[in-house]
């Protein structure tokens, strides 16, 4: 019962100092939280015993995945040297030469202990900094920077803690085996998350394949996987958990990739869940935090050999040492890696305003409290951990001070007075209202004369037509495209009469979804090989290139032909074939980069003339208007070879901010042409109240999907 209190109790203070931070707009909600803790400690003696092993499995875990997930990926490839220079050198040098400064400053401590301090101390924390991002407006690439060594040094952090400490208790410490284990625990802690996420990527798209499409039970198997990968790997192969659910987070298959494989429904549940369990997440850290700091300095004010006031000066000039060594590393740093002319620049003053900023914003939070908390109360022998209620005092005031000291400075440094916005509160704007009558005493009782099926894909076709008739006006490929995927939805749910499994909106020689598909891909294919045949005889590709393009096409046009495959086993039979081809193709380019530039050279010949080649005939079937291929198929072929021409060109419009932005504006457009047809067939007695509040339903779905995407 004590827990359960305990639960409700902390859900409460959360809500309260939630509430307040929206009146005090300039104060982040991190530290009314902790504000909100402190004063249950203190006037209502709340006391909450934080176990290092539950509080990361149950806080640290799932954060860190849902951190790794959301995080742009193209950024943390480019950010990649900053990153693990942060989270594992600058860890390093922090605790070595922080541990020296701090012996220094308590003569007294011994070396283990002072080390075992600044340990504690080194791991960032992006939860609390979020909360000051929007309103500081830090740089996007710093806050990159932050929320991306954040995911990895936790990790470096912990386990130089765990030898600090190990250290301290026992009197011995082994640098050898101190680096090994880093790289063990390290290394197998990222193979052990990358396996099995690779594992229920794989169960979840057989899942959608096979039509269990319930967007509940998947944002069920969303939230239950860091915990699982977490405990796997700590209690089983006995590596990092947090290494572990990091990795698996940022390869998690609803990372932007085959994010088409689930519908806007699943997209939308899962992300507001996971909004509402990282928002209570977060929340509870900070007031768990603020409940224990109370109990931190009681110690310290019994404890007659240590003065409160000059703990409390040496907690500042401790967090005063993190940042001043934080922002000498960034400046060396970005001193020396940008110099691509070979030119050094010493002084910058926009360089030095930069990396003032990265050193007030690494902001200590919640993995720094739970390591002080598990900090032993006696060393080998019986005797008391070296200063132990000290090193807690620190531990918590220092977090305190980091956190009003990025709240102050870095809103001055930036200039910027935007409303301080929190993680989860501010993901989307509010969604529309979706129409949900349930007054079952207005139930229209007019006879129906659509499905709801068959309401949908006539809707689906005024659409198309409508945007067609508007395709002069616009942007052509921006029309082309969305018209393209509307045309799959409707051909989609052709399939589905005859087929439960759900379909993707994909054309691909890998998903044939019929004859007519079939003889289509084999026409196409007899372009593509012509053009390599030509290619070749004019001598513009070599033998080996020739070779490998010619068996790659026989074998999609024999898998074509001969598809005999169980559907579960041709799954997972594409599915390792996939990931093995992944891992290979990454491997290959990693140690023969150079053996292989003139094949992929002539790799993009092959396709672009296999492309212009594959839409020549198109053109003439379409122009000939065959009637063993309707319109809509030729027209989603033309738009996979045209898709593919751009993007080996190197005029691929999809990934340009502004054919983005075009082509977002249109599909809203397009969903608000869908609300009004759905109303003309309601008004029409062609669909029922319940039928078109379906539709409507699914309307917003994707529209909130839209924009997701944009936030």
């Amino acid at each position: 019962m004590e827990i359960v209190e305990s639960i409700i109790l902390i859900l409460s203070l959360l809500i309260i100092a939630n509430i307040i931070s929206h009146y005090f707009v300039s104060i982040p909600p991190s530290l009314l939280q902790i504000a909100a803790g402190v004063l249950a400690a203190l006037f209502m003696h709340v006391r909450v015993s934080v176990d290092t092993d539950w509080f990361l499995l149950a806080f640290i875990a799932p954060i860190l995945f849902n951190d790794g997930n959301n995080f742009p990926k193209r950024e943390l490839w480019k950010l990649k040297g900053p990153i693990l220079g942060n989270a594992i050198v600058l860890v390093i040098i922090s605790t070595l030469v922080g541990g020296v400064f701090v012996k220094f400053l308590i003569p007294s401590l011994p070396w283990a202990t002072a080390f075992t301090l600044v340990a504690v101390l080194s791991p960032t924390d992006p939860i609390a900094v979020q909360s000051i991002a929007k309103k500081a407006h830090i740089p996007d690439k710093l806050m990159h920077l932050i929320s991306g060594e954040s995911l990895i040094n936790d990790a470096s952090g912990l386990i130089c803690f765990k030898y600090g400490v190990a250290a301290t208790v026992t009197g011995a410490f082994s640098l050898q085996n101190a680096t090994i284990d880093f790289f063990h625990i390290s290394i197998v802690g990222a193979l052990v998350g990358a396996v099995m996420i690779w594992i229920f990527n794989g169960i979840r798209l057989y899942l959608i394949n096979q039509g269990v499409d319930d967007s509940i039970l998947h944002a069920i198997i969303q939230i239950i996987l860091p915990f699982i990968i977490y405990y796997v790997a700590e209690d089983i192969f006995d590596v990092s958990g947090v290494v572990a659910v990091v990795i698996a987070g940022i390869l998690n298959i609803t990372s932007s990739r085959n994010i088409s494989s689930f519908t806007p429904e699943i997209r939308l549940v899962t992300s507001r869940t996971w909004d509402l369990v990282v928002y209570v997440l977060n929340g509870i850290v900070f007031v768990l935090l603020g409940i224990e700091i109370p109990f931190a300095m009681e110690e310290l004010v019994h404890n007659d050999n240590i003065n409160t006031f000059y703990a409390t000066i040496l907690a500042f000039i401790i967090w005063i040492m993190l940042v001043v060594i934080r922002f000498v590393w960034s400046y060396i740093y970005t001193t020396f890696s940008n110099n691509g002319a070979g030119k050094v620049t010493i002084w910058s003053k926009t360089r030095l305003y930069d990396c003032l900023m990265s050193g007030i914003s690494g902001v200590r939070g919640a993995v720094t409290m739970v390591a002080a908390l598990s900090i032993p109360m006696t060393i080998k022998g019986g005797a008391p951990f070296p200063s132990r209620t000290l090193l807690l005092f620190v531990a918590s005031a220092v977090i305190v001070f980091s956190l009003l000291g990025a709240t102050i400075i870095i809103p001055l440094l930036t200039k910027s007075s935007a409303p301080v916005a929190y993680r989860g509160n501010t993901f989307m704007s509010d969604k529309d209202d979706m129409d949900n009558d349930d007054d079952d005493d207005d139930e229209d009782i007019t006879p129906i004369e659509f499905t709801q099926k068959e309401a949908n894909r006539l809707v689906l076709e005024k659409t198309i037509k409508k945007l067609r008739n508007e395709m002069d006006d616009g942007v052509p490929a921006v029309y082309s495209s969305v018209i393209a995927e509307y045309l799959y939805d409707i051909r989609n749910m052709g399939v589905r009469n005859t087929n439960t499994q759900v379909i993707t909106r994909q054309i691909s020689k890998r998903r044939v979804k019929g004859k007519k598909d079939a003889e289509l891909w084999d026409i196409c294919f007899n372009c593509e090989l012509d053009a390599v045949e030509e290619l070749y005889t004019n001598h513009d590709i070599s033998d080996d290139s020739y070779d490998v393009a010619t068996r790659k096409i026989a074998k999609y046009k024999k898998e074509i032909v001969h598809r005999r495959y169980n559907s579960t086993v041709e799954f997972f039979y594409n599915y390792f074939r996939r990931t093995f081809q992944q891992i290979r193709r990454w491997i290959y380019r990693s140690v023969k980069y150079d053996d292989i530039k003139q094949m992929n050279q002539d790799s993009i010949k092959i396709s672009i003339a296999g492309a212009k080649k594959a839409l020549e005939k198109l053109q003439e079937l379409n122009e000939s208007e065959h009637e063993e291929f309707t319109d809509n198929l030729i027209y989603i072929f033309q738009r996979h070879y045209e898709d593919r021409l751009e993007l080996l060109e190197g005029r691929y419009r999809g990934r340009s901010p502004q054919f983005s932005s075009d082509r977002m504006a249109l599909e809203i457009k397009a969903l608000s042409y869908q609300r009004a047809f759905v109303q003309d067939m309601l008004e029409q007695g062609k669909v029922s109240k319940a039928t078109a509040n379906e539709l409507r339903q699914n309307i917003n779905y994707s529209e909130e999907v839209i924009n997701m995407d944009v936030d």
